[in-house]
């Protein structure tokens, strides 16, 4: 099948077969399961994750003590002697809290757009990314292969809204980014908010939100409809107009709203506009 669907195989489909760790060895051949002085290990470039839970690693680290670490890194040669991580940075983590000396390994060669894929993979399998974590990967993983986000959707086998949805987050004004990555507020809150173009009106409806402890629902009826027309006009809307709109917001990334007389096109900023103009075929 082709290669997105692949991507969506996991680890088992990087390390292959079920070898039994080789001897130790210094420079392990590529594909084989062997160990590796962890200090010659570096972290991945590409990786999405940028905040790691302390106590998840020390907790992970307290059994590999017991335990060592049973299931290999895999790695790429880096030159000099050492090797960078594609897959496993938190194990790697809590091994050299463990103080491990070697860990088992298996080394590919890959290149810096597989790195990318294969650390996003690992990380939305095993532990989720927060979602501008995973917005700003899904952007990363389209730029590196000129993917579409149906293309990106497709390697990761997602639906192309759920990619679209995480898109929009990098339009949101900075300060909203910073709560949805520390979690003070929902996926369902930064949702909303990139429906609302004016920078102020975002960091406005933050700050209530936190204050007020806001629950999705409530920010929405807030927000409102960005229409001319009555909310009675509004109340009226057709189911199917409602699944137009979805379809519309899908392929623009977009707030988009059908009125009985016209269809409404929000977008934050010039280079928004300009994006939504080129998937139109305007420009």
């Amino acid at each position: 099948m082709s290669q997105f669907k692949r991507l969506g195989m996991g680890l088992g489909a990087l390390i292959g077969g079920e070898s039994e760790p080789a001897a130790t060895a210094v420079k392990p051949a590529p594909e084989s399961v062997s160990t590796m002085e962890i200090n010659t290990i570096r972290p991945n470039p590409y990786q999405p994750r940028t905040e790691f839970d302390s106590k998840d690693i020390e907790s992970l680290s307290e059994s590999l003590k017991k335990d060592g670490l049973l299931q290999p890194v895999v790695v790429r040669p880096a030159g000099a002697g050492f090797y960078q991580l594609v897959a496993g940075e938190r194990r790697w983590r809590a091994a050299k809290l463990a103080g491990l000396a070697r860990i088992p390994v298996v080394v590919r060669q890959v290149d810096d757009k597989k790195m990318l894929e294969l650390a996003l993979v690992e990380n939305i399998q095993r532990r989720d990314l927060n979602p501008m974590e995973k917005a700003r990967a899904f952007k990363q993983l389209m730029t590196l292969n000129s993917w579409t986000q149906d293309q990106a959707a497709d390697s990761m086998g997602m639906a192309r809204p759920s990619v679209a949805n995480f898109i929009r987050l990098l339009d949101l004004q900075l300060e909203v980014q910073e709560a949805v990555s520390r979690g003070a507020i929902s996926m369902g809150h930064a949702r909303a908010l990139a429906g609302v173009s004016q920078r102020a009106n975002q960091i406005s409806l933050l700050k209530q939100i936190m204050e007020q402890d806001l629950s999705v629902r409530a920010l929405e009826k807030m927000i409102g409809p960005k229409s001319g027309g009555s909310s009675k006009s509004s109340k009226k809307t057709e189911p199917y107009l409602k699944e137009f709109e979805q379809k519309l917001m899908d392929k623009l990334g977009v707030r988009v709203q059908i009125q009985p007389d016209s269809i409404v096109i929000s977008y934050a900023s010039k280079e928004e506009l300009t994006r939504v103009l080129k998937r139109l075929d305007v420009i």
